[in-house]
């Protein structure tokens, strides 16, 4: 028998995500509003969080949080999340959704982008 994947609880601010599907395309929209969905209601498998650099090649500094690509698995997507201790145990706080990686020239900001300026303000 398979043992059942360790899945984190996550926690989403409505009106920080509710912003960040603005500034989406509808694809995007309809990625996350799914991803957050299931989230909710069972956790973030372990298997899709990865470690985010702690200080990136794009100036971000983002210790202590994980990413997810959207659609698993390499999607064009990306949520970002922080770990937060709890007296139940660990579980995510949602910090952004948005495009990855823009095209260069593009000034328009990157989810890890998002992510930073959440975490430092």
């Amino acid at each position: 028998m398979a043992t059942p994947e360790l899945c984190f609880p996550a926690r989403f601010d409505p009106g920080t995500f509710d912003a960040d599907l603005v500034r989406s395309t509808s694809a995007g929209r309809e990625v996350a509003e799914t991803a957050r969905r299931d989230y909710e209601r069972a956790g973030v498998p372990r298997s899709q969080l990865k470690p985010c650099e702690a200080e990136g090649r794009d100036g971000t500094r983002l210790p202590g949080c994980v990413k997810i690509y959207l659609p698993q698995p390499l999607g064009h997507f990306g949520m970002i999340f922080q770990w937060v201790i709890h007296a139940t145990g660990p579980r995510l706080r949602y910090l952004a959704f948005g495009t990855r990686h823009h095209p260069r020239g593009s000034h328009a900001p990157t989810v890890y982008e998002l992510a930073h300026q959440r975490l430092h303000s």
